[in-house]
């Protein structure tokens, strides 16, 4: 369900936005729903729009970097094909300059047109925020409009738009020098790597001792206490005292859930479990992933990837680094609304540098 956008946090920002700018530090990762737009901005304060209904044909996406001459980008995309000219504002016409659109492949869906030039998206955007639904063609499906308002209010507050020249919504006076500079990401972990493997016997070792002292765990999480041929048990050297030990504890149709231990090689059955935990607020909670979701670790690097049902097209993921002492988070994609469209194109809410 949508929630309330609160009117006293925008008129708060809009007056520190008209002060003096400060280049941001670092900036917290934004993840809103509002009806069918969904808001998500990353620590570097780059920010996503996106319109679409579940199961829908067509969606807009809005892409925005952080900074004064943050470059923005809108690209609407359709199963059918579509052209500049066959747009609809609730029924009307809506021709496009194709000067300033591009037609190329989706990558969410098989067409799409595309403007990177910032004063026609924010023309375009001006034009539909107060309509209802955008019609792309006869046969290229609609992007429902309600809730885009508040999207774009979002966009402007996170990045410190608010009142200024550049804003998509609350457009003020305040030049765009005035918008505070891009935080830049944080460098990335160094992986510490294993010098040697373990072989399949200390590896089946460690598993069978992680399965006996955690075994009151395994019964509360509903695990299977045995295992067994097939499961996806594994054993893998983080270092050359300690093993990251992955007991396989739920199985789906399509992934598997499993929890995360970490084991001393001289002494298993003081294995401790790995709790992964996000460095920021989702959606205004502290967020712990306790049990990843098809869990892999090769080379120091530890990544996950849970998908919302089988079409993925929704889910979340991440990637962490041991660094010798913990998991390091590099990267965070997530997204709960399920929309169809192709898996897996997931807003990123957290990256290091290097990441994409």
């Amino acid at each position: 369900m949508p929630r309330p956008y609160p009117r006293s946090c925008a008129a708060a920002l809009l007056a520190l936005s008209l002060a003096a700018a400060v280049p941001v530090a670092a900036a917290a990762p934004v993840y809103r729903e509002f009806g069918s737009w969904v808001v998500a901005c990353d620590n570097t304060a780059r920010c996503e729009a996106s319109g679409a209904r579940e199961d829908a044909t067509a969606a807009l996406y809005l892409t925005r970097e952080a900074g004064p001459a943050g470059a923005l980008s809108l690209v609407l995309e359709s199963d059918a094909p579509l052209s500049a000219r066959s747009l609809r504002l609730d029924g009307h016409a809506l021709p496009l300059e194709p000067a300033h659109w591009q037609s190329q492949e989706g990558e969410v869906y098989a067409h799409a047109l595309r403007s990177r030039d910032a004063a026609t998206v924010r023309a375009f955007v001006a034009r539909i925020r107060n309509g209802d639904t955008l019609q792309l063609g006869d046969a290229a499906g609609t992007v429902a409009l309600q809730g885009l308002s508040a999207a774009l209010l979002l966009l402007d507050e996170t990045q410190g738009r608010l009142g200024n020249a550049t804003a998509l919504l609350r457009v003020g006076p305040a030049p765009a020098s005035r918008v505070p500079a891009a935080p830049a990401p944080p460098a990335a972990p160094r992986a510490v790597v294993a010098r040697h493997a373990l072989d399949a016997a200390t590896g089946q070792r460690l598993i069978a001792a992680v399965r006996r002292s955690q075994a009151a765990l395994l019964r509360r999480e509903e695990c299977s206490a045995t295992g067994g041929s097939d499961s996806f048990d594994s054993a893998d050297a983080l270092d050359d005292r300690q093993a990251l030990v992955m007991i396989e504890c739920l199985r789906g149709a399509y992934q598997s859930s499993s929890l995360l231990f970490q084991v001393p090689l001289d002494a298993p059955g003081r294995a401790r479990r790995v709790v992964l935990e996000l460095p920021f607020a989702l959606e205004g909670k502290p967020y712990r992933i306790d049990m990843p979701t098809s869990p892999d670790f090769t080379g120091g690097e530890l990544g996950y990837s849970a998908k919302g049902r089988g079409l993925a097209d929704c889910g979340e993921s991440g990637g962490w680094v041991w660094d010798g002492q913990a998991f390091r988070l590099t990267e965070f994609r997530y997204l709960s609304a399920c929309r169809g469209g192709s898996g897996g194109n997931w807003p990123v809410l957290w990256r290091t540098a290097g990441t994409h």
